[in-house]
């Protein structure tokens, strides 16, 4: 296996777009997502380019097991690699025993010992369930935080899975104007306030027409999915921000399905968010969710630091 790995690790990388096998299963999937975190980690202390790291993760999704790894190529042997520990730890050996009597280069049993002690406790080990919850609520347990982290890694840091007690934190600020969310129509309404207020701050037309781009398709998804929200657009300058806030009172989003629909946003529209949350996380700084049997909010946070440098830079 050495020896593949040297002669593997000579070969370009390219990005792979996710290929899901058909009939999955939620612990299928559960156990994709481990594995595909825990190569994109790999990854990184073994120092290769970030876009590699991303396309690993991507691959995990493409196959159950990946086996026979002469026959691979260097992101498929790095998964193989990535799947072993985590099986090794299913069937309750000794991981850092096993990973030490690995024919490879030191410096990728290092990466490999490195990624088991940051991640034993996520990835390895399943803490006593109730426990979990008393810690952090019902909803908010092992699989949420494993959930919201490979979110968090496999968007490259623009979509994150917080907390109740987190959105309150966002809410902090100066607040520029509220809107309700019922009808078609009010689509428009919560544009113009929202127009009139960004406006009165002082912020260009082009940063205005792109942030009430994105405010209309999280609107509108309230809409689709939601018998009434609210928007709230608040200013904080602390952090420099404006955070865009919509609530509403829906069923919610599936947890056992959001990774999918997170990771599909992009490559299939049918099956994901759809191309408003794509456009989301695309024009916005960041994109947080929480999301419950009681509704949803959705924070788009936008960064008014560049807006304060391109006018000091015209002026």
């Amino acid at each position: 296996m050495r020896r593949l790995f040297n002669k593997i690790f000579k070969e370009e990388t390219k990005l792979l777009a996710p290929s899901l096998p058909s009939n999955l299963s939620y612990s299928d999937f559960n156990f994709m997502t481990k594995r595909g975190f825990l190569g994109k980690k790999l990854s990184q202390y073994l120092g290769l380019h970030k876009e590699e790291g991303d396309s690993l993760f991507y691959l995990s999704f493409s196959k159950r097991s990946f086996t026979n790894p002469e026959k691979e190529k260097r992101n498929e042997l790095i998964l193989y690699l990535s799947e072993r520990m985590l099986k090794w730890s299913e069937q309750k050996l000794d991981v850092p025993y096993q990973i030490k009597r690995l024919d490879v280069r030191p410096d990728i049993q290092n990466a490999m010992l490195k990624a088991y002690d940051i991640y034993k406790n996520d990835l390895f080990s399943i803490p006593h369930l109730a426990e979990k919850q008393r810690l952090t609520g019902s909803f908010n347990d092992e699989k949420w935080e494993v959930y919201r982290d490979v979110i968090f890694a496999a968007t490259q840091e623009k979509f994150l899975l917080i907390t109740k007690e987190e959105v309150n934190k966002h809410k902090e600020g100066i607040v520029l104007c509220e809107g309700t969310i019922k009808e078609r129509s009010d689509i428009p309404i919560c544009r113009n306030l929202a127009k009139e207020r960004l406006e009165a701050e002082g912020f260009s037309h082009s940063t205005i027409m792109s942030w009430l781009l994105v405010l209309s398709e999280a609107i509108t998804n309230t809409i689709k999915h939601a018998e009434e929200g609210k928007m709230t657009i608040i200013k904080d300058e602390k952090n420099h921000e404006i955070r865009f806030i919509i609530e509403d009172k829906g069923p919610g989003f599936d947890l056992k399905d959001l990774p999918k629909k997170t990771l599909l946003a992009g490559y299939s529209t049918k099956k994901s968010l759809g191309q408003g949350f794509t456009l989301m996380m695309k024009m916005a700084k960041r994109v947080l969710l929480f999301t419950s049997s009681k509704g949803s909010i959705i924070i788009l946070l936008f960064d008014i630091r560049k807006e304060h440098k391109d006018k000091l830079s015209n002026g």
